[in-house]
């Protein structure tokens, strides 16, 4: 279990969660090999900020810092967080960091109990991380999926399915009823990936989808919607239906 405490308290813990619950301030990759502490060099990737190495084994866990923190809670908006999730995934490939790493907690860099290195004081944007690695294909998608990747694909796969499913739940006080709907949904798509997201995440992923729906797709609004377009195929028509003969589109293409 994760708690969140005071600053003068967390930098005392072994382990430390540099990130905000709902924003992404650094990318923190766990490498699970030995000599890995200098594979960024190797690779010609940008140096990190630090390098928390255990002297025990030679694994390491390496931290970029971003220059703008990313939003992931489910108010964040798509493409900057899918561009952030490309970013890791393909940094997560080079480096052969461990995929199934939660991100949460890294290895504190203040802490005597591990070896580390501080490389740069710059903090980097996405455009500039992305220059050194190949974003083609990430982030992954599937079950496979990984980190940030997991966010982007359940959003997307629940909010397509939901735009279409909630007409099935139109009833009098259905709003629960459907909440209800969209978090069993999403449960079951998260069940499928190796790593699946915590439930918190799940829950604010769910909330977010179920309530925009139930905002932009109500029954009154959909009525409306159907309306303007018959009115539409009214006008288009002259009343007598939809042609179907090319003699009785002519008048209507000489009008237009």
């Amino acid at each position: 279990m994760t708690f969140i405490r005071p600053k003068a308290t967390a930098i005392t813990k072994k382990y430390i969660q540099v990130n905000r619950p709902s924003t992404d301030f650094y990318l923190v990759f766990d490498l699970d090999y030995e000599y890995s502490a200098l594979a960024w060099s190797f690779l010609n990737l940008p140096p990190p900020a630090w390098i928390t190495k255990n002297p025990k084994n030679g694994h390491c866990h390496l931290a970029y810092a971003l220059s703008a923190g990313v939003c992931t809670s489910s108010r964040a908006r798509l493409a900057p967080l899918k561009y952030l999730a490309a970013i890791q995934s393909a940094y997560t490939q080079a480096l052969k960091a461990d995929r199934s790493y939660a991100r949460l907690l890294t290895k504190n860099p203040l802490h005597e109990a591990w070896q580390t290195t501080w490389w740069t004081d710059e903090k980097y944007t996405l455009d500039y991380l992305a220059d050194f690695v190949d974003l083609t294909g990430h982030p992954l998608k599937g079950k496979e999926c990984h980190g940030l990747g997991r966010n982007c694909e359940l959003f997307e796969c629940v909010s397509n399915w939901a735009y279409k499913a909630i007409r099935e739940y139109w009833s009098p006080n259905y709003q629960s009823k459907w909440q209800e709907a969209v978090l069993s949904h999403t449960e079951a798509l998260n069940s499928q990936f190796v790593v699946p997201l915590p439930y918190s995440e799940v829950k604010s992923i769910s909330k977010s989808i179920a309530n925009f729906v139930i905002r932009n797709f109500s029954p009154e609004r959909f009525r409306e919607s159907q309306a303007v377009k018959g009115r539409k195929g009214g006008r288009i028509s002259k009343g007598g239906g939809r042609p179907t003969k090319k003699a009785d589109l002519l008048p209507i293409v000489m009008e237009l």
